[in-house]
């Protein structure tokens, strides 16, 4: 058994309202005001991906189909004791393909169970086989997983950039942008051939052109280092540059912060994967307000680019806004497949 809902309450401003996912698509859309909660939503897909819903002190309410393997705690040769009957062909059979739901405490331990549609949980054999019934079944949701359990999470924050830096071959990136320069630049000059050029000169380039359409076309992608102290930065620092034709190199921090958060995107979809050797389909990105510093055209091509990857390579994508204009993310019929978590005063799931 996977569960496929999960809503979370006890943090910051989900102090006492649940508010969750009813389902996980291949892109996932969370819209509303700025400290409505939009940040403490990833929180929680981060924390199913990591593993930690048990060390957030947080309440769960989750929501799965029951099959034959979670429900082996029923088991088929034993019988009597407080169950009464065949453990099995008593009780458990009984169980299979029905929607159950659950709360937890803060501690994750299942607590208040539920089930759809009527169905009738109680054992004929009296009031202490059903108490033990629903004991058996907390047991068998203790250790539930969740569609994105054991996933990669990885995230870009709203408050983001990228910088020039000293170097680094820790090859990691942080999600307010950090390390992103040494990313580029390891892949672009060393000699290790478990970073071939290739990477950024040719994917990230040709997904960066694609994006840009009409409004851009960069020849190159390369990096140049400092050797004199320049402005807000000190001596011995590496920065990127871009090509363009008539135009030459032109350094990143001459650039705005629109083209930072497309490259950032990129390096989160096209690189990280091949730098941790895992594929695509086991990561899940969340992305906060892209919107910011990019124009409506500029943004539609980024968003179809995202959805073309969710499809094609099987990842999840997250993307909080807070834009007063949601049409945007419509920007192709394949984005009905969206589940789109709309919030106003308070985020409320629609289904």
């Amino acid at each position: 058994m996977i569960a496929d809902s999960i809503s979370f309450r006890g943090h910051d401003c989900f102090k006492k309202e649940w508010a969750g996912f009813n389902s996980i698509k291949p892109v996932n859309v969370i819209i509303g005001r700025n400290n409505t909660g939009k940040s403490r939503l990833l929180d929680l897909a981060g924390a199913v991906c990591e593993g930690t819903l048990a060390q957030r002190g947080w309440r769960y309410r989750l929501s799965g189909v029951l099959d034959e393997g979670s429900l082996r705690v029923f088991d088929r040769n034993t019988s009597s004791g407080e169950l009464g009957g065949n453990h099995w062909q008593d009780h458990g059979q009984h169980f299979v393909g029905k929607r159950l739901t659950w709360e937890t405490d803060e501690g994750a331990n299942p607590t208040e169970l539920s089930f759809g549609d009527g169905f009738d949980h109680t054992s004929r054999y009296g009031d202490g086989s059903t108490n033990a019934r629903l004991d058996y079944l907390r047991r068998a949701v203790r250790n539930v997983t969740h569609n994105l359990s054991s996933s990669v999470f990885r995230r870009l924050l709203a408050d983001r950039d990228i910088r020039s830096e000293v170097p680094d071959n820790a090859m990691t990136l942080s999600p307010d942008g950090a390390g992103a320069t040494n990313i580029i630049r390891r892949y672009i000059v060393t000699s290790n051939p478990r970073f071939p050029r290739e990477i950024i000169q040719k994917n990230l380039l040709t997904a960066l052109n694609e994006i840009f359409g009409q409004d851009g076309q960069f020849s190159e992608i390369q990096v140049k280092f400092h050797d004199e102290a320049t402005a807000g930065a000190s001596h011995g620092h590496w920065e990127i540059f871009l090509g363009e034709e008539k135009k030459g190199l032109i350094s990143l921090s001459r650039s705005g912060s629109g083209l930072k958060t497309i490259i950032l995107v990129l390096l989160n979809l096209l690189v990280i994967p091949e730098i941790e050797g895992k594929p695509r389909s086991k990561f899940t990105f969340a992305f906060e307000e892209l919107e910011n510093n990019l124009h409506p055209a500029l943004l539609r091509r980024l968003l179809q680019f995202i959805e073309s990857y969710a499809l094609k390579e099987q990842a999840t994508i997250f993307l909080s806004t807070h834009s007063s204009r949601p049409s945007i993310f419509s920007a192709s019929r394949r984005m009905l497949r969206l589940f789109t978590l709309r919030m106003m005063e308070r985020p409320q799931v629609q289904r």
